[in-house]
């Protein structure tokens, strides 16, 4: 585990994974553009800039922008680990409560023990800004038409929001899409049904304003965590603990009652008034197409409190590959066993970079019956698991689904597209109407195709022979 993102870039750097940018650069586009090319170039590693134009904080990016330092951000050799993790913790649910999934961890006695702990003090208020300048901070303008209509597009990119249910008093972190207005508002984009637009929805219904803190660093398993599409029930910094196997420590914001990582490099403490919305303006999104511009509730910044040598962490989205895409790794792996669970009939998922994580899945099915396929595809876009993927293809369990190479033939050879090709008509909504229509491929073998020829397959004997004399052939 990592006490906080700086000891994480410590690490990056002591396994040569970080690269200093001495040189003085613009936190308006240049920044961003340096980060893209470095995320496109294999083997790019993550950045910090030590001189950014006006001002003199550090800025992070691309930290997790690969397999390798998305593994050792969470503490594991592979992410491929984290699947095994999950399935240990899952084996623990109590077979009246297994059909709950992550829903049942609040009750465990394995995951209670990582119920986060609150402390007196955190070296995220080592400095108090009074009065609270947004100005002063080198927050990211990321692509040209970022924030349009307005000429200023920053936005803040790798967010911990923290709110509060004003009845259950369960808290919520979740990664909103954060606009800088002014010096003294943001503007907050959470998603409809997300946990913050709940909280938002009750706390106006009570005509309250609602206290919103915005917490950036802090341990690299928080920041995942803010990410994931847990239950309600599941504290985010909770699930973060279980994460880094060690509970998270938690700090109460200065004008708040909410708590906040108490090894963060900044937090941002602020209300939104019931009611009180604004413009954010486009955003370039991981799609590689800009978001269209949307009415967000405000935030009215009341503090700002940060680390003396405070580094502000950000992350730049686009066209794959990207940081948020390793990112979303992470998360494929620890929801497969979740999957299974429900499914047993899945082997493995995997959501291809180019298919914008989310937005494609290939799922192997282990022996599927005629008709499994079309019903299982049914399913999980209905249960919502994989319902914002615009295409799954489905293949056979033995079928290795990282082999995009090995999809695409059985694609091409196991699909009739008169009776293999299944779609559902969305509701997508202008300017891309067509989004909302989803697109399911049967790519397993079917018996009408055994009976027609034959799959190529190696004698087992000759393949065995060949492998045990293969250096003796002058091959390595």
């Amino acid at each position: 585990m990592f006490g906080s993102l700086q000891d994480f870039l410590a690490e990056l750097e002591r396994l040569g994974e970080l690269h200093r940018v001495t040189a003085e650069v613009d936190p308006r586009l240049e920044v961003a553009a340096i980060t893209d090319r470095v995320s496109k170039t294999p083997g790019g590693k993550a950045l910090l800039f030590e001189r950014v134009k006006g001002g003199d904080m550090p800025v992070a990016t691309n930290l997790f922008g690969s397999p390798g330092r998305m593994a050792t951000a969470l503490g594991v050799e592979s992410l491929d680990d984290l699947t095994g993790r999950m399935e240990a913790l899952l084996a623990l649910v109590p077979p009246d409560r297994f059909s709950r999934g992550l829903a049942a961890l609040p009750d465990m006695e394995e995951f209670r023990r990582f119920l986060p702990v609150a402390v007196a003090w955190g070296a995220c208020q080592e400095v108090v800004e009074d009065p609270p300048d947004l100005a002063l901070y080198p927050f990211l303008h990321c692509w040209p038409g970022d924030g349009k209509p307005d000429a200023d597009g920053r936005f803040i990119t790798l967010p911990l929001v923290f709110t509060r249910d004003p009845e259950s008093g369960i808290p919520n972190c979740g990664m909103y899409r954060v606009r800088v207005f002014d010096g003294r508002r943001v503007g907050i984009r959470w998603g409809a049904g997300r946990g913050g637009e709940l909280h938002c929805q009750k706390y106006h219904g009570r005509g309250e304003r609602m206290p919103v803190a915005v917490a950036l660093g802090g341990d690299p398993a928080a920041i995942l965590a803010a990410t994931l599409p847990l239950p309600e029930t599941v504290d985010e910094m909770q699930f973060s603990g279980w994460l880094r196997g060690a509970p998270m420590e938690l700090v109460r914001c200065r004008t708040s009652e909410l708590l906040v990582p108490a090894a963060a490099e900044m937090v941002i403490e602020g209300y939104v008034e019931p009611g009180e919305t604004a413009l954010d303006g486009a955003f370039g999104n991981h799609t590689g197409f800009y978001a269209p511009p949307a009415e967000v509730p405000v935030l009215r910044v009341t503090c700002v409190t940060r680390r003396r040598d405070c580094i502000y962490p950000a992350t730049v989205v686009g066209q794959p590959p990207m940081e948020d895409c390793f990112m979303a790794k992470a998360a494929e792996r620890l929801f497969v066993p979740l999957l299974r669970q429900r499914w047993p009939d899945i082997v493995d998922v995997n959501l291809p970079l180019e298919w914008i994580f989310h937005g494609g899945a290939i799922v192997a099915v282990r022996e599927p019956e005629p008709g499994r396929v079309r019903q299982l595809v049914g399913e999980l876009w209905a249960s919502g698991m994989l319902g914002t993927a615009r295409l799954v293809v489905a293949v056979d369990g033995d079928t290795d689904v990282r082999d995009l190479g090995q999809v695409a033939w059985r694609v091409m050879n196991a699909t009739d597209w008169r009776s293999d090709l299944f779609v559902e008509q969305g509701s997508g909504t202008p300017p891309l109407p067509w989004l909302g229509a989803r697109l399911g491929i049967d790519a397993t073998r079917k018996e009408r195709f055994r009976s027609v020829t034959e799959e190529l397959a190696m004698d087992g004997d000759i393949g065995r022979l060949v492998e045990a004399r293969w250096r003796e052939y002058g091959f390595r």
